[in-house]
């Protein structure tokens, strides 16, 4: 399938993101991505045919709830902490 470049297709805003769009995304690689699924840290795509989505609002969600997660396995508390970083 082939899939449109038109201007008005790139300003329609996505609500479902392929693999590949979400690893662009975040940063990261398909197969990290895929790692983060197994963990539970990021959600399972929802699968439309063969094609395997996930929700731009999930993945926005659980990215989100990385800094609680985060601070909590290390014992951080997170309330009232500058969510800005700084280097060293």
């Amino acid at each position: 399938m082939k899939h449109d470049t038109s201007l008005v297709a790139m300003t329609v805003p996505r609500i479902t993101l392929s693999l590949a769009k979400v690893a662009i995304a975040l940063d990261l690689s398909p197969n990290m991505v895929l790692q983060l699924v197994r963990e539970h840290r990021l959600p399972k795509p929802k699968t439309c045919g063969r094609r395997k989505l996930w929700r731009v609002s999930e993945i926005e969600a659980y990215v989100a709830g990385w800094d609680e997660e985060d601070a909590e396995d290390s014992g951080e508390d997170v309330g009232g902490t500058d969510s800005r970083w700084e280097a060293d």
